[in-house]
């Protein structure tokens, strides 16, 4: 995987290379011709010469060939750079290095959002970080929505899982969708920039003056704007005929192109509202199209996939709409100069031309772009899925649905945020109601347990786990790791874990179908230990009572000798430390047993805190 990824980054930096070359040659070129066309023109009308006047369309032709073939040598650069930023983060991946990644989920996460604290799902150094391949605002929310399972049902994770797997297998379909879509964004970012300062200024002002009057949608094209899209370009016509023909002062057409600037412009607000569709959508609309043909030519064999791909094939017009749009777009796109709109706007009424156009696809094809946008963002979800299986050794999750098979079973597990290089993988069957894990400090319990909840996450999710095999009933998972106090709700640590384990209670004794996975790290260590002990083993028994599975760590080895309802002893299990040459090591390895060995005074001594 690795090789690959290196050979195309390897080619798309040398065809970068060549193609700039060629950019930075036709920039100095247009340059030139475009100056050569305004001495041609400054020179006839200063001598009244029709004929030379008309030879400056030859320099204007040249100019307008050279501004596309530099646009399309832009589009490719950009193209090239996407494709090398993406195969990058694919190397980052598959070390450290993708947790420098700028968008990491934090924008989804919610104060209640328990689950995606404990276990990283979303925000720095997360799930999300990592295989995230998103790049629109809706593909990024439904990621986030589906790592912490809020549309999470019994029936699609296989589906997904076949989705999933099927786009890992499609490298070069995967990596050419992201770097399209990664060029969306750019080209917006850069549309911002390519106005200038005074158009930006007024588009803000009219917005802000708009939105407190919560100004009406024009529903109609306005019939005066019909009468100066004629008239603009007539009194500049009639301007340069006075000048040339009957020998005028210059002046005349100077006045004429003033005025034609200022009707124009005068009514920016409003050929701003019309021109939406194209202002927002134009320049990109060919990426629009790129991404839902490769969508469409893509012969998908899952039925997830196949799905998608009949939304753009069987929907009659969607890529020609978008494409005329695209159309337009071009045409707009040259007045992002600011000389150039200013000529055309004066000369022609430019602006009421891409209003017209802009308008009349909009009344016909509505809202085509939302709905592209929705079938893209379905395909940079599973995408960003299919991440995992490229840089991760991953499995098939076996997900029961019989509940009379209470049990989890893995082989190899290991946590997919740790370096894949040096991550300890461990194997576990897991089957009683309740399980006490002890161990000493750092020695791996609290990994382990976001170890099986992020791993059942993903079953859930429809994406491969990070194990050999790893099989598990369906269950609502439930987790008190990172328990946080609230200074301004006044809720302390010790009681923000109550309520946790409270809400857990209350979802088992509610006797629901689906049943619960509690994980539960180091309990009620916010209190004393007298006080921990009763609590826990009143707290531990009351949820492990009905059906669920309860996995606690703890220091308090009192609680291993709790028992369940039936009389029957709890499940031990323990990580331990070992000493090498008087160093304190670990093996992160999960065993029977309560632990036996203690290491807190080990590593006050490695801090320096205590003398032993």
């Amino acid at each position: 995987m690795k090789e690959e990824l290196i050979k195309i980054k390897n080619q798309a930096e040398s065809e970068r290379i060549a193609i700039d070359k060629k950019y930075s040659i036709i920039a100095s070129l247009r340059l030139v011709v475009f100056l050569i066309g305004v001495v041609i023109v400054f020179a006839a009308l200063k001598n009244h010469n029709t004929i030379l006047l008309i030879s400056a369309v030859v320099p204007v032709i040249i100019f307008i060939v050279l501004v596309k073939y530099h646009g399309d040598l832009d589009d490719r650069l950009l193209d090239s750079k996407a494709k090398i930023n993406v195969i990058n983060r694919y190397l980052m991946r598959m070390n450290n290095g993708w947790k420098a990644f700028e968008d990491n989920g934090k924008e989804f996460l919610r104060k209640d959002s328990t689950l995606a604290y404990d276990l990283d799902l979303l925000g720095p150094s997360s799930l999300y970080q990592l295989i995230s391949i998103a790049h629109f605002d809706e593909g990024k929310e439904k990621l986030a929505k589906a790592l912490t399972l809020e549309n999470a049902s019994s029936v699609e994770p296989e589906k997904r899982y076949e989705a999933v797997m099927e786009l890992s297998e499609k490298k070069d379909f995967i990596v050419g969708f992201e770097s399209t879509s990664e060029r969306v964004v750019e080209k917006r970012q850069r549309d911002k920039l390519k106005r200038t300062d005074f158009f930006a200024d007024l588009e803000e002002a009219e917005v802000k003056e708009d939105k407190p009057k919560n100004k009406k949608k024009i529903e109609s094209f306005p019939a005066w704007i019909y009468l100066l899209m004629i008239l603009v370009p007539l009194i500049n016509i009639v301007s340069i005929v006075m000048v040339l023909g009957f020998g005028q002062n210059p002046v005349r057409i100077l006045i004429t192109f003033i005025a034609g600037m200022i009707l124009t412009w005068g009514p920016m607000a409003i050929t701003e509202e019309l021109s939406s569709a194209v202002r927002k959508y134009g320049s990109v609309a060919g990426d629009y199209l790129k991404l839902l043909k490769l969508i469409g030519e893509e012969e998908f064999e899952s039925e997830i996939l196949k799905g998608i791909n009949e939304r753009v094939t069987s929907r009659d017009g969607l890529l020609d709409a978008i494409k005329k749009l695209g159309t337009i777009g071009t045409f707009d796109n040259i007045s992002f100069n600011p000389i150039i709109h200013m000529v055309l706007s004066g000369f022609t009424g430019w602006d009421y031309y891409i209003a017209f156009a802009s308008y009349n696809w909009s009344k016909k094809h509505g809202n085509v772009f939302e709905e592209s946008t929705d079938i893209i963002s379905d395909i940079e979800e599973l995408g960003s899925m299919s991440v995992l299986p490229m840089i991760r050794n991953v499995c098939m999750p076996e997900i029961k649905y019989d509940y009379n098979d209470m049990a989890l079973d893995m082989k190899d597990i290991y946590h997919p945020l740790l370096d894949p290089d040096t991550v300890i993988s461990n194997s576990a069957h897991i089957d009683d109601s309740l399980n006490v894990i002890t161990g000493s400090n750092m020695s791996g319990k609290t990994t382990f347990l976001r170890t099986i909840a992020i791993n059942m996450v993903l079953s859930f999710a429809g994406c491969p786990v990070c194990a050999t095999s790893f099989s598990t009933p369906f269950m609502k998972i439930f987790t008190s790791m990172r328990v946080m106090d609230d200074v301004s709700g006044g809720i302390s640590t010790f009681y923000a874990e109550i309520l946790r384990i409270k809400g857990m209670a209350e979802y088992i004794q509610a006797d629901n179908e689906v049943p619960a996975l509690c994980l539960i790290d180091e309990i009620f260590k916010g209190t004393n230990s007298a006080d921990r002990i009763v609590g826990a083993s009143e707290a531990l028994t009351k949820l492990s009572a009905r059906n669920s599975i309860v996995i606690v760590t703890t220091h308090d080895f009192e609680l291993c000798e709790l028992k369940n309802n039936d009389g029957k002893e709890v499940t031990n299990y323990h990580f331990e430390e070992y000493y090498e040459n008087d160093v304190l090591k670990f093996d992160y390895k999960i065993k029977d047993g309560r632990c036996t060995t203690r290491n807190a005074m080990a590593i006050l001594k490695m801090a320096g805190l205590v003398q032993i």
